[in-house]
């Protein structure tokens, strides 16, 4: 017996503003941090759960929106206060 089928839905790529494992922080202060999972909501909004690792933080993992958030490229000011910064983990050091 042969099965047909007239209609296959594409698969769509899915667009993330961040990728997991990038160092992003926050728009309005530091918080340089990993994004270690992401979520979408059913109304679109993208939700990142984040690892902070600046100096000092009582709270390092946080849920955040993709709004609250900024990349944080290889000579962005938050790297001062990083404790990832010089280490082996610190994704700049080549």
């Amino acid at each position: 017996m042969n099965i047909q089928t007239d209609a296959v839905a594409p698969v769509q790529a899915e667009t993330w503003t961040f990728e997991i494992g990038q160092m992003v922080t926050h728009k309005d202060q530091p918080m340089p941090s990993l994004v270690i999972g992401r979520v979408e909501t059913t109304k679109g909004d993208e939700i990142y759960g984040v690892r902070s690792f600046a100096d000092v933080d009582p709270w390092r993992d946080r849920m955040m929106l993709a709004e609250a958030l900024v990349p944080m490229d290889d000579d962005h000011p938050d790297w001062n206060g990083c404790l990832l910064a010089g280490t082996p983990l610190d994704p700049r050091v080549g």
